[in-house]
């Protein structure tokens, strides 16, 4: 993506209409917010992935497709999307629009570029990305590039997702940008909205419909479940979760597939039952008494239930069995560490020895996290790629010992693109968040 100072293409592209009905971009103009900026605008929001499924559009996600499109022009790529389409999204829950621009194509690479540049620019007291803050958008992709508020002492950085977005501008946006809550709409700097709770792993929490001013509380596990209901192929939600536990299915997904058929067929044929590859309330009373106490090995989005190695006892949410070092970086909070690698601020206040919440850049805390996989999160790897974080990939894909090599090769690829086949993700060989979630970090 070409540097955010690159000379801006004038002249003829100030008259060029971007698009069927779309006004012009006009020169030396800039979006500008209908009341006054408070002294104090909004911090940096933490990562707000989607939990819920209601692709409606949002207000304020409505509201930046109109301020947009009639500043700089464009076309409007869409705003939500099915939840059976492709991995997680904030389409999904209708706070995030796409802006069709062709990266190609110099007048409209030209636009993308200003309004970056309008977006991210430094305000009044200096800090970075006042208007983005000012508007709730939590990270934005363009032309293999993305940038965020989470991680926005990185700057813009590589994007490795399934697409290079060269032909629209990605936006998402945070709750309280998506429901028009933000200092850009009201004049008073919004707090962070952290969105609907998903109430049982493994399940959608329910849509939006009030604002949160505290992190989610860890989900019910489904090892708690005791229903009995008839799964089959293609089924998902909290009981495929249990279910996948029980008969010792990896990687547990939620999604009963053809690995998950094939072990409820070979517990049914071991244990005297008609084979029929569906569970019975039979088979769920084998599967139970087979595993008297239920295993919950870590998984997205709850956590398990082994106490952490610690004389202190985590004072929030459930305990937290896995440790990782962090060093604070620029623009850091405790809760905005917490929401990024799914712990608590109790925790990493207890784990830590901290009195307040009070941190310093360069300081290095003690995060509890779900498990030893979690520090990979934000890791990105792809055939070819080599090292620490590809073997513990390789041995949370649950590959035999002789192909935990470190090396991501075809075998790896292959268990890769299982995973995602399975969620109904794109298979493009590329271990990302989603995967890394998938299989427990």
């Amino acid at each position: 993506m070409r540097q955010l100072g690159v000379a801006f293409v004038l002249g003829s592209v100030l008259a060029l209409v971007l698009g069927t009905g779309s006004p012009s971009y006009a020169a030396g103009s800039d979006p500008e917010s209908p009341v006054p900026a408070p002294a104090v605008v909004e911090g940096f929001s933490p990562y707000l992935g989607q939990v819920s499924c209601d692709p409606t559009a949002k207000p304020g996600t409505l509201a930046l497709r109109e301020m947009v499109l009639s500043t700089y022009g464009g076309r409007d790529s869409g705003i939500g999307r099915s939840c059976t389409v492709g991995a997680d999204s904030e389409h999904k829950e209708g706070r995030a629009w796409d802006w069709g621009l062709d990266a190609t194509k110099p007048a409209e690479q030209a636009l993308a570029q200003r309004f970056l540049a309008w977006l991210l620019a430094p305000g009044p007291n200096g800090m970075v990305a006042y208007e983005a803050r000012r508007l709730g958008v939590m990270y934005v992709v363009w032309d293999a590039r993305v940038w965020s508020q989470y991680q926005a002492a990185d700057g813009w950085r590589p994007y490795n997702g399934g697409s290079a977005h060269r032909d629209h501008v990605h936006i998402s946006l945070t709750w309280s940008g998506a429901m028009k809550r933000t200092s850009w709409w009201t004049g008073k700097a919004s707090s962070t909205d952290y969105g609907p709770c998903v109430e049982v792993e493994g399940t959608p929490a329910p849509p939006w419909s009030r604002p949160r001013e505290t992190p989610c509380p860890s989900p019910i596990s489904a090892a708690n479940l005791t229903g009995t209901p008839l799964l089959r192929r293609g089924s998902t939600g909290p009981y495929v979760t249990q279910l996948q536990r029980l008969l010792s299915v990896t990687p547990v997904t939620g999604y009963f597939g053809p690995i998950t058929e094939a072990a409820v067929q070979a517990l049914q044929k071991n244990t005297g039952q008609p084979v029929s590859g569906t569970t019975t309330p039979a088979t769920w009373e084998v599967a139970r008494r087979r595993v008297p106490t239920p295993p919950a090995p870590p998984a997205p989005p709850a956590p398990p239930a082994p106490a952490p190695p610690s004389s202190q006892p985590v004072t929030s949410g459930r305990a937290l069995p896995a440790r990782m070092t962090y060093s604070v970086r620029r623009g850091d909070s405790l809760s905005e560490i917490a929401s990024k690698w799914r712990s608590t601020v109790p925790a990493i206040r207890s784990a830590s020895g901290l009195r307040t919440d009070l941190i310093r850049v360069g300081q290095v805390i003690t995060v509890p996290v779900r498990s030893g996989i979690t520090k990979f999160t934000w890791t990105t790897l792809r055939k070819g790629d080599r090292g620490v974080a590809v073997r513990a990939l390789q041995t949370a894909l649950g590959m035999p010992a002789k192909y935990r090599t470190g090396l991501f090769a075809d075998i790896t690829q292959g268990e890769v693109n299982a995973v995602k086949s399975r969620r109904g993700w794109d298979a493009d060989g590329v271990a990302g968040p989603g995967v890394w979630r998938a299989l427990g970090a």
